[in-house]
């Protein structure tokens, strides 16, 4: 029977930074990894090679193009760079700790107003400026085929899903996906649906690789695949 699945889409996050260790807001600042970044780093990059994407996509920042540019080369695929997957503007907030934004003028997540629109820090993203990029990213997705692979950010991957389901923004932010872990969705040309999350690398690798008696669905189009 026809899944009616068009595309199967994996959105991975970066690799570990100081500001996911030291609980600082990095958003727009090209921070490097950790130690255990950078070993993250190999298990996500063999993770996007198993998945096989026919494309990927990735922010501008170092943390995620160097991942997406290693699994790229390993695949012989050219990597796309797109602005609209970058992190969020966390404006004056940038290079603070988290504590700053749980109590002062400046709070994250930003408030919202008697509309229901978020009111962010001086300078910062608001979450409909980012919600629009999330959109526009998703009409870009909708007519394609085969597998996408997006390396993004913490922040964005949670915009994404609240772009996706409609999830309120007073909500959203309590979703958390770790470092180099993924969500997964499948789209058939309208709507998307997501498969899985907070995927570690190995069990993407499973999951691309090995058929699952229990996916009578068969999700992941594992059965489809010439090398499974």
């Amino acid at each position: 029977m026809d899944s009616g699945i068009r595309q199967r889409i994996l959105v991975m996050r970066h690799p570990e930074t100081p500001a996911n260790t030291q609980h600082f807001f990095s958003g727009r600042r090209d921070v490097p990894l950790t130690p255990r970044g950078e070993r993250q780093r190999g298990r996500a990059a063999n993770a996007l090679v198993a998945f096989a994407p026919d494309r990927i996509w990735c922010s501008p920042l170092t943390r995620c193009r160097d991942l997406a540019e290693e699994a790229g080369a390993r695949l012989g695929i050219p990597v796309r760079v797109d602005a609209d997957l970058v992190e969020l503007d966390f404006g004056e907030l940038e290079g603070t700790r988290f504590e700053a934004g749980a109590s002062g003028r400046a709070q994250f997540p930003w408030p919202l107003d008697g509309q229901g629109r978020s009111v962010p820090a001086p300078g910062a993203e608001s979450f409909e400026h980012a919600t629009a990029r999330a959109r526009r990213l998703m009409d870009e997705l909708r007519p394609l085929g085969g597998r996408t692979a997006l390396v993004s950010h913490g922040g964005f991957s949670r915009i994404l899903i609240a772009a996706m389901y409609n999830v309120p923004y007073d909500r959203f932010w309590n979703v958390h996906l770790a470092n180099v872990c993924s969500a997964y969705y499948t789209c058939n040309g309208t709507s998307f649906h997501l498969g899985g999350f907070n995927l570690t690398p190995e069990e993407v690798i499973e999951r691309s690789t090995r058929p699952n008696a229990d996916d009578l669905s068969d999700i992941w189009g594992v059965a489809e695949r010439k090398d499974a």
